[in-house]
């Protein structure tokens, strides 16, 4: 079954129109795949991983989410929708990690304030010194 894109257009279409025909074994290197696969997405056999959708975009210089809508991965619909992502905090600036703990602090700070505790009670509760936790093992041994 040969599957088309919201256009019409389906994954082989795309390839010749964005590849301007290129071979089944451009298109396969540009894949990391086989040349068999690409045969097989020709005939509508099947259609290439999510990820072999990007690598040919990519290699091609088109957007992968354009791809990715063609492949039937993503609705055309979903394409228009804002993607916030959230960056690991290995990839902040030392600037912008400070002030994102400068933040939490601020939040975590105003959060005990809301919250009503009574200050010998959290003593009570906390644990021992680790030294303290030495001299009783020593003294029940």
């Amino acid at each position: 079954m040969v599957e088309t894109s919201g256009g019409g257009e389906t994954w082989w279409e795309y390839l010749n129109r964005v590849t301007d025909k290129a071979s089944q074994v451009e298109i396969a290197r540009a894949a990391g795949v086989d040349p068999a696969s690409v045969s097989r997405w020709k005939l509508g056999k099947n259609t290439p991983s999510a990820d072999r959708v990007i690598a040919v975009a990519r290699h091609f210089g088109r957007n992968p989410v354009e791809a990715l809508v063609v492949a039937g991965y993503l609705e055309a619909g979903e394409v228009d929708a804002t993607v916030e992502l959230a960056a690991s905090a290995s990839a902040l600036t030392d600037d912008e990690l400070l002030t994102a703990i400068g933040r939490r602090l601020a939040r975590a700070a105003a959060s005990d304030h809301d919250a009503p505790q009574d200050d010998a009670r959290r003593e009570d509760d906390a644990p021992p010194p680790v030294s303290e936790l030495h001299a009783a093992r020593r003294a029940g041994s």
